[in-house]
Protein backbone atom coordinates (compact mmCIF):
# COMPACT_ATOMS: atom_id res chain seq x y z
CA UNK A 1 0.00 0.00 0.00
CA UNK A 2 1.26 3.75 -0.96
CA UNK A 3 1.07 6.78 1.40
CA UNK A 4 -1.33 8.18 -1.23
CA UNK A 5 -3.79 5.19 -0.97
CA UNK A 6 -3.70 5.61 2.68
CA UNK A 7 -4.17 9.25 2.22
CA UNK A 8 -6.91 8.88 0.41
CA UNK A 9 -8.53 5.89 2.54
CA UNK A 10 -8.25 7.79 6.21
CA UNK A 11 -7.93 11.72 5.09
CA UNK A 12 -4.79 12.06 7.35
CA UNK A 13 -2.39 14.56 5.73
CA UNK A 14 0.28 13.35 3.58
CA UNK A 15 3.25 14.43 5.60
CA UNK A 16 1.66 12.88 8.93
CA UNK A 17 1.54 10.06 7.15
CA UNK A 18 5.10 9.90 6.50
CA UNK A 19 5.65 10.21 10.08
CA UNK A 20 3.79 7.59 11.37
CA UNK A 21 5.28 5.50 8.74
CA UNK A 22 8.91 6.37 9.73
CA UNK A 23 7.89 5.63 12.95
CA UNK A 24 6.37 2.21 12.41
CA UNK A 25 9.77 1.64 10.59
CA UNK A 26 11.99 2.29 13.37
CA UNK A 27 10.26 -0.20 15.59
CA UNK A 28 9.97 -2.99 12.90
CA UNK A 29 6.20 -2.75 13.20
CA UNK A 30 6.10 -2.17 9.28
CA UNK A 31 8.52 -2.47 6.31
CA UNK A 32 9.39 0.05 3.23
CA UNK A 33 9.85 -0.82 -0.36
CA UNK A 34 13.18 0.02 -2.49
CA UNK A 35 12.47 2.63 -5.56
CA UNK A 36 11.11 5.45 -6.15
CA UNK A 37 7.50 4.46 -5.60
CA UNK A 38 7.20 3.33 -1.94
CA UNK A 39 5.12 0.32 -1.12
CA UNK A 40 4.59 -0.22 2.79
CA UNK A 41 3.35 -3.61 4.25
CA UNK A 42 2.83 -4.98 7.56
CA UNK A 43 4.86 -7.11 9.34
CA UNK A 44 3.48 -10.25 10.48
CA UNK A 45 2.61 -10.10 14.60
CA UNK A 46 4.48 -13.11 15.44
CA UNK A 47 7.72 -11.73 14.12
CA UNK A 48 7.01 -8.06 15.73
CA UNK A 49 6.44 -10.44 19.35
CA UNK A 50 9.12 -12.12 18.60
CA UNK A 51 11.51 -9.32 18.32
CA UNK A 52 10.44 -7.35 21.42
CA UNK A 53 11.03 -10.53 22.98
CA UNK A 54 14.49 -10.59 21.96
CA UNK A 55 14.65 -7.04 22.98
CA UNK A 56 13.43 -7.49 26.05
CA UNK A 57 15.62 -10.34 27.30
CA UNK A 58 18.58 -8.75 26.14
CA UNK A 59 17.86 -5.68 27.99
CA UNK A 60 17.07 -7.51 31.24
CA UNK A 61 20.35 -9.51 31.35
CA UNK A 62 22.48 -5.92 30.01
CA UNK A 63 20.29 -4.79 33.03
CA UNK A 64 21.46 -7.05 35.42
CA UNK A 65 25.03 -7.24 34.33
CA UNK A 66 25.00 -3.36 35.00
CA UNK A 67 23.52 -3.43 38.60
CA UNK A 68 26.04 -6.58 39.38
CA UNK A 69 29.31 -3.93 38.42
CA UNK A 70 27.90 -1.17 40.22
CA UNK A 71 26.88 -3.12 43.21
CA UNK A 72 28.87 -1.67 46.26
CA UNK A 73 27.47 -3.98 48.97
CA UNK A 74 28.25 -7.87 49.16
CA UNK A 75 25.28 -9.39 48.95
CA UNK A 76 25.71 -9.94 52.98
CA UNK A 77 24.33 -6.52 53.52
CA UNK A 78 20.98 -7.47 51.41
CA UNK A 79 17.46 -5.92 52.95
CA UNK A 80 14.35 -8.03 53.05
CA UNK A 81 11.40 -7.15 54.92
CA UNK A 82 8.02 -8.15 54.56
CA UNK A 83 4.28 -8.90 56.58
CA UNK A 84 2.84 -12.26 56.83
CA UNK A 85 -0.63 -12.05 58.24
CA UNK A 86 -2.56 -14.91 59.49
CA UNK A 87 -1.33 -18.57 61.43
CA UNK A 88 -1.72 -20.98 58.49
CA UNK A 89 1.04 -18.16 56.50
CA UNK A 90 3.07 -18.32 59.27
CA UNK A 91 3.12 -21.67 59.73
CA UNK A 92 3.98 -21.97 55.76
CA UNK A 93 6.50 -19.92 56.33
CA UNK A 94 8.59 -21.20 59.27
CA UNK A 95 8.15 -24.64 57.29
CA UNK A 96 9.64 -23.32 54.39
CA UNK A 97 12.79 -21.54 56.55
CA UNK A 98 12.85 -24.98 58.60
CA UNK A 99 12.95 -27.00 55.35
CA UNK A 100 15.69 -25.05 53.12
CA UNK A 101 18.11 -25.00 56.30
CA UNK A 102 21.63 -26.90 55.59
CA UNK A 103 22.99 -25.55 58.95
CA UNK A 104 20.93 -24.37 61.49
CA UNK A 105 17.39 -23.82 62.67
CA UNK A 106 17.03 -21.94 65.78
CA UNK A 107 13.04 -21.50 66.69
CA UNK A 108 10.98 -20.70 70.01
CA UNK A 109 7.35 -21.49 69.39
CA UNK A 110 3.99 -22.14 71.45
CA UNK A 111 3.30 -26.14 72.09
CA UNK A 112 0.11 -25.30 69.39
CA UNK A 113 2.87 -24.19 66.82
CA UNK A 114 5.23 -26.77 68.01
CA UNK A 115 2.96 -29.50 67.51
CA UNK A 116 2.47 -28.20 63.73
CA UNK A 117 6.04 -28.00 62.93
CA UNK A 118 7.37 -30.79 64.92
CA UNK A 119 7.66 -33.65 61.64
CA UNK A 120 9.37 -30.44 59.89
CA UNK A 121 12.04 -30.02 62.94
CA UNK A 122 12.42 -33.68 62.99
CA UNK A 123 13.24 -33.88 59.45
CA UNK A 124 16.07 -31.37 59.45
CA UNK A 125 17.48 -33.21 62.51
CA UNK A 126 18.07 -36.07 60.32
CA UNK A 127 19.27 -34.33 57.36
CA UNK A 128 21.71 -33.21 60.86
CA UNK A 129 20.51 -29.64 60.79
CA UNK A 130 21.13 -28.36 64.01
CA UNK A 131 18.19 -27.72 65.71
CA UNK A 132 17.64 -25.47 68.40
CA UNK A 133 14.33 -26.03 69.98
CA UNK A 134 12.67 -23.98 72.43
CA UNK A 135 8.88 -24.34 73.38
CA UNK A 136 6.84 -22.35 75.53
CA UNK A 137 5.05 -25.09 77.75
CA UNK A 138 4.32 -26.63 81.18
CA UNK A 139 4.53 -30.23 80.11
CA UNK A 140 6.83 -32.67 78.22
CA UNK A 141 8.34 -31.98 74.71
CA UNK A 142 8.59 -35.32 72.37
CA UNK A 143 10.96 -35.23 70.17
CA UNK A 144 12.44 -37.72 67.38
CA UNK A 145 15.56 -37.05 66.49
CA UNK A 146 18.94 -35.03 67.53
CA UNK A 147 18.29 -31.71 68.78
CA UNK A 148 19.15 -29.23 71.47
CA UNK A 149 15.71 -28.50 73.78
CA UNK A 150 14.49 -26.65 76.27
CA UNK A 151 11.13 -25.41 77.73
CA UNK A 152 9.70 -21.81 79.37
CA UNK A 153 6.96 -20.70 80.63
CA UNK A 154 4.63 -17.42 80.06
CA UNK A 155 3.62 -15.95 76.86
CA UNK A 156 5.15 -17.15 73.87
CA UNK A 157 7.41 -15.16 72.08
CA UNK A 158 7.88 -17.47 68.39
CA UNK A 159 10.51 -16.91 66.55
CA UNK A 160 12.68 -18.71 63.70
CA UNK A 161 16.22 -17.90 62.27
CA UNK A 162 17.30 -20.22 59.37
CA UNK A 163 21.25 -20.50 58.67
CA UNK A 164 21.81 -17.09 60.01
CA UNK A 165 20.01 -15.70 56.35
CA UNK A 166 16.13 -15.08 57.64
CA UNK A 167 14.39 -14.46 60.39
CA UNK A 168 10.52 -14.62 61.14
CA UNK A 169 9.20 -12.77 64.45
CA UNK A 170 6.09 -12.98 65.96
CA UNK A 171 4.58 -9.68 66.32
CA UNK A 172 0.90 -8.51 68.01
CA UNK A 173 -1.99 -6.89 65.80
CA UNK A 174 -4.44 -4.54 66.80
CA UNK A 175 -6.80 -6.68 65.49
CA UNK A 176 -8.62 -9.43 67.31
CA UNK A 177 -8.06 -13.16 66.31
CA UNK A 178 -5.51 -11.90 63.80
CA UNK A 179 -2.02 -13.37 63.81
CA UNK A 180 0.98 -11.39 62.15
CA UNK A 181 4.50 -11.83 61.73
CA UNK A 182 7.77 -9.95 60.70
CA UNK A 183 9.56 -11.98 58.06
CA UNK A 184 13.23 -10.10 57.31
CA UNK A 185 16.71 -10.96 55.79
CA UNK A 186 18.78 -8.65 57.17
CA UNK A 187 21.70 -9.29 59.10
CA UNK A 188 21.66 -6.76 61.70
CA UNK A 189 18.13 -7.44 62.48
CA UNK A 190 19.10 -10.86 62.84
CA UNK A 191 21.51 -10.44 65.16
CA UNK A 192 19.63 -8.27 67.17
CA UNK A 193 16.95 -11.41 67.24
CA UNK A 194 19.10 -13.86 67.65
CA UNK A 195 20.87 -12.14 70.81
CA UNK A 196 17.43 -11.52 72.14
CA UNK A 197 16.49 -15.53 71.66
CA UNK A 198 19.73 -16.35 73.56
CA UNK A 199 19.92 -13.28 76.46
CA UNK A 200 16.07 -13.77 76.84
CA UNK A 201 14.73 -16.66 76.26
CA UNK A 202 17.32 -19.49 75.61
CA UNK A 203 19.30 -18.29 78.83
CA UNK A 204 16.19 -18.58 81.15
CA UNK A 205 14.89 -21.57 80.14
CA UNK A 206 14.83 -25.29 81.66
CA UNK A 207 17.20 -27.53 79.49
CA UNK A 208 15.52 -30.76 78.51
CA UNK A 209 18.44 -31.97 76.08
CA UNK A 210 21.85 -30.45 76.71
CA UNK A 211 24.64 -30.20 73.79
CA UNK A 212 25.34 -33.53 72.00
CA UNK A 213 28.97 -35.49 70.79
CA UNK A 214 28.40 -36.23 66.79
CA UNK A 215 31.32 -36.61 64.07
CA UNK A 216 30.25 -33.44 62.80
CA UNK A 217 27.99 -30.48 64.16
CA UNK A 218 27.26 -27.48 62.05
CA UNK A 219 25.94 -24.04 63.83
CA UNK A 220 25.67 -20.27 61.96
CA UNK A 221 25.19 -18.51 65.13
CA UNK A 222 28.18 -17.65 67.08
CA UNK A 223 26.85 -17.68 70.62
CA UNK A 224 25.44 -21.10 70.48
CA UNK A 225 28.74 -21.91 68.51
CA UNK A 226 30.64 -20.80 71.82
CA UNK A 227 28.94 -22.91 73.90
CA UNK A 228 28.83 -25.46 71.92
CA UNK A 229 32.81 -25.81 71.94
CA UNK A 230 32.82 -24.75 75.93
CA UNK A 231 30.15 -28.11 76.24
CA UNK A 232 33.06 -30.01 74.03
CA UNK A 233 36.49 -28.58 75.43
CA UNK A 234 35.00 -28.36 79.16
CA UNK A 235 34.68 -32.86 78.30
CA UNK A 236 38.65 -32.77 77.26
CA UNK A 237 37.73 -33.09 73.93
CA UNK A 238 39.99 -31.52 71.07
CA UNK A 239 37.87 -29.60 68.67
CA UNK A 240 38.71 -29.12 65.18
CA UNK A 241 36.78 -27.07 62.73
CA UNK A 242 36.47 -25.86 59.43
CA UNK A 243 35.21 -22.15 59.44
CA UNK A 244 33.85 -20.45 56.68
CA UNK A 245 33.49 -16.64 57.03
CA UNK A 246 34.85 -13.00 56.12
CA UNK A 247 38.70 -11.53 56.35
CA UNK A 248 38.79 -8.40 54.98
CA UNK A 249 35.64 -8.78 53.13
CA UNK A 250 37.35 -11.90 51.48
CA UNK A 251 35.57 -15.12 51.89
CA UNK A 252 37.60 -18.27 53.22
CA UNK A 253 37.40 -21.46 54.61
CA UNK A 254 39.71 -22.17 57.49
CA UNK A 255 40.96 -25.53 58.60
CA UNK A 256 42.26 -25.73 62.32
CA UNK A 257 41.95 -26.75 66.12
CA UNK A 258 39.79 -24.28 68.11
CA UNK A 259 41.90 -23.39 71.47
CA UNK A 260 38.77 -22.03 73.72
CA UNK A 261 36.20 -19.24 74.12
CA UNK A 262 35.78 -15.74 75.11
CA UNK A 263 32.51 -14.47 75.81
CA UNK A 264 31.16 -10.92 77.67
CA UNK A 265 27.44 -11.20 77.59
CA UNK A 266 25.93 -8.80 74.72
CA UNK A 267 29.28 -7.84 74.16
CA UNK A 268 31.03 -10.62 71.96
CA UNK A 269 31.28 -14.26 71.60
CA UNK A 270 34.69 -14.90 70.48
CA UNK A 271 36.24 -18.56 69.61
CA UNK A 272 40.22 -18.61 68.46
CA UNK A 273 41.41 -21.21 65.85
CA UNK A 274 44.95 -21.97 65.57
CA UNK A 275 45.33 -22.35 61.38
CA UNK A 276 49.07 -23.46 61.19
CA UNK A 277 51.27 -20.62 62.54
CA UNK A 278 48.68 -18.72 62.91
CA UNK A 279 45.56 -18.14 65.55
CA UNK A 280 42.52 -16.10 64.44
CA UNK A 281 39.82 -14.78 66.66
CA UNK A 282 36.40 -15.87 65.17
CA UNK A 283 33.51 -13.83 65.74
CA UNK A 284 30.04 -13.86 64.31
CA UNK A 285 28.47 -12.56 60.77
CA UNK A 286 28.35 -8.84 61.74
CA UNK A 287 31.68 -8.82 63.94
CA UNK A 288 34.11 -5.85 63.86
CA UNK A 289 36.25 -6.64 67.10
CA UNK A 290 37.50 -10.20 65.78
CA UNK A 291 39.57 -11.07 62.25
CA UNK A 292 37.22 -13.25 60.81
CA UNK A 293 33.18 -12.76 60.66
CA UNK A 294 31.63 -16.13 60.78
CA UNK A 295 29.10 -17.60 58.42
CA UNK A 296 29.32 -21.26 59.37
CA UNK A 297 31.07 -23.65 61.17
CA UNK A 298 31.11 -27.43 61.06
CA UNK A 299 32.77 -28.97 64.37
CA UNK A 300 34.88 -32.25 64.74
CA UNK A 301 35.15 -33.30 68.26
CA UNK A 302 38.41 -35.72 68.15
CA UNK A 303 36.62 -38.26 70.19
CA UNK A 304 35.82 -39.72 67.38
CA UNK A 305 38.94 -39.45 65.51
CA UNK A 306 38.65 -36.74 63.17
Amino acid sequence: MTSTEIVRMTGVPQPRVYDLFNSLIKKGFIEESIGKKKMYKAIPVSQVLKKERDWLESYSLNLQRYVENKKIYPDRYSTFLSLVEGYDNIIQKMQTMINEAQNEIIISLSQEKFNDLREDLQRASSRKVTVVLLVFTDGDVAFDGRALIRKINGKPTEMAISDRKSCVVSVEGERENKEYALYFEEDNFIHVMSYYFNQSLWSQAVIIRDFFIAESIKFCNIWITCDAIDFLLSRNMRVFAEVEGFYHDDRRTWKGEILKTEKIPFVRNTFYINVGDRTYSVGGKTATLEDIKMISVLLHPSILHV
